[in-house]
């Protein structure tokens, strides 16, 4: 959790029920500039929000959230100057306040068009959905009323915590031998799972470019490579990898530079468990 998630109070208010429209009676709008913020209040009055809460910078808007649960937060996603309004960042502080009522609120970024891996980042922190301006109003109701009609699990792990980013069913012919699920329904032994995740976790470290996170993806793939049993105990060596990811992604955001202890210490303790077999 981070520090700015710790901070966080926490309010029993429980979640604002969605309204049919699916602007919910209560949404926060996050927006710096003035007149965007003014544009997207009309918006979403017109759309049925009956009382829209207002915030211009993102500490406000915490404030606010953990006094009153909205229904769902609209937030810009502008390049802001300070830092202390990057709005990832804000992502992130609500996906991993895990005993918070509005953790699992729903939270909708606008923003100018983005790349692809820009709009993978946010996504991999917790967002829910993207509207690209300029915003038709009947895009923004029906953006807002999908969040309500076809809603996602809330996945929480240890690299990420937020709605699921599987937004179809998978169309590929035969098993995936990725996920859990596949494991439960017989589609792929633990460790056949295991093996594939790493692969993919490697694979996805590599094209990150980030030289630490590389070395815990290889980690993890000679790890895997050389255990021949799935049991709890390879698990927890897994687990370990994944949270030094989510550790490495954290200090890169709030420029905390000693990262390399992190990865050193995880591979002697993976070192240390090859070992004993």
């Amino acid at each position: 959790m981070t520090a700015l998630a710790r901070n966080l109070p926490v309010s029993a208010t429980s979640l604002a029920a969605i309204a049919p429209n699916g602007c919910g009676e209560t949404p926060l709008l996050l927006e710096s500039n003035g007149f965007l913020r003014n544009m997207l209040l009309g918006l979403l009055r017109d759309a049925g929000a009956g009382d829209v809460m207002l915030a211009k910078r993102g500490d406000a808007a915490l404030m606010q959230i953990a006094e009153r649960t909205p229904s769902v937060i609209i937030a810009d996603w502008h390049n802001h100057d300070d830092p202390t309004e990057d709005r990832l960042k804000l992502v992130r502080a609500i996906r991993e306040s895990e005993h918070a009522p509005y953790r699992h609120t729903p939270i909708v970024l606008i923003s100018q068009p983005r790349s692809r891996r820009e709009v993978e980042r946010a996504r991999d922190v917790g967002v829910s959905e993207f509207l690209i301006t300029p915003i038709a109003p009947i895009t923004l109701q029906n953006r807002l009323q999908a969040l309500d009609t076809q809603p996602r699990d809330f996945i929480s792990a240890a690299r990420f915590a937020g709605p699921d980013r599987r937004r179809r069913p998978r169309k590929a012919h035969g098993p995936a031998h990725k996920r859990t699920a596949d494991v439960e329904a017989g589609l792929a032994t633990p460790m056949g799972a295991a093996r594939a995740a790493a692969v993919a976790l490697a694979h996805e470290t590599q094209l990150s470019g980030d030289r630490l996170a590389i070395r815990v993806g290889r980690s993890l793939q000679r790890f895997i490579t050389a255990v021949t049993d799935y049991t709890p105990v390879e698990a927890e060596v897994v687990e370990m990898h994944r949270a030094a990811l989510a550790q490495l992604v954290r200090m890169a955001e709030d420029g905390n530079p000693l990262r390399e202890p992190v990865v050193a210490g995880l591979e002697q303790v993976v070192a240390k468990r090859m070992g004993r077999r």
